[in-house]
């Protein structure tokens, strides 16, 4: 029997978690994931490249290598807590967001999921990265009112840990568990280290 394509078709439930520890050979630890925004739009980039090499008059041997990954956000907007937390910034005793130089803006994992054409979801983490303050465009207001939603830059790299990067999975997949799906969100999800054999 034919499978069915899995074609994303949304992408909705954008968590984010605060990198507590990570050095080589030990765990990396995140805070509890929380949400950041509505989802509009995504779009990653893993910004790879491939070398060919030639002899005897022809390419003999490419070689690949795996870049900066880059990640497009349209989001609704930011809750000035998540702002603070995400970017370094602070709340001062008034309630007011003071945005400061974001020197101190820690790394962050980033997850979320997206709807697919046969009817399941994907399930994305990003391990390690940090985003940009976001662009803010305002106008006035005239006879139809347009709403204005927000634009997030974000760039993502290998653990120390481990070196990874990026996981995902299918919720149609034969070979899931529940629970991965089920604590996806509730905690960054962290790869078994016993792979299986091909």
């Amino acid at each position: 029997m034919k499978k069915a394509k899995k074609m994303p078709i949304g992408m909705k439930d954008l968590y984010y978690a605060p990198l507590l520890e990570d050095a080589a050979g030990e765990p990396t630890t995140y805070a509890t994931p929380k949400l950041l925004a509505g989802a509009v739009t995504g779009n990653l980039n893993p910004n790879g490249s491939m070398t060919p090499f030639f002899s005897d008059d022809g390419p003999t041997v490419v070689v690949t290598s795996q870049g900066l990954l880059e990640l497009e956000l349209g989001i609704d907007s930011l809750e000035k807590e998540v702002a603070a937390e995400i970017f370094g910034w602070r709340i001062d005793a008034n309630g007011v967001l003071i945005e400061g130089d974001s020197a101190n803006q820690p790394y962050i994992a980033l997850g979320w999921r997206s709807e697919t054409t046969d009817g399941g979801y994907k399930y994305v983490w990003l391990y390690k990265g940090k985003i940009q303050p976001p662009t803010e465009e305002y106008q006035t207001k005239g006879e139809s009112v347009e709403i204005k939603s927000g634009s997030l830059n974000a760039s993502f790299i290998k653990r120390d840990s481990d070196g990874e990067k990026k996981v995902s999975v299918h919720s149609n997949d034969e070979d899931v568990k529940p629970t991965v799906l089920v604590d996806w969100f509730k905690k960054v999800y962290e790869p078994d280290q016993d792979i299986p054999a091909a």
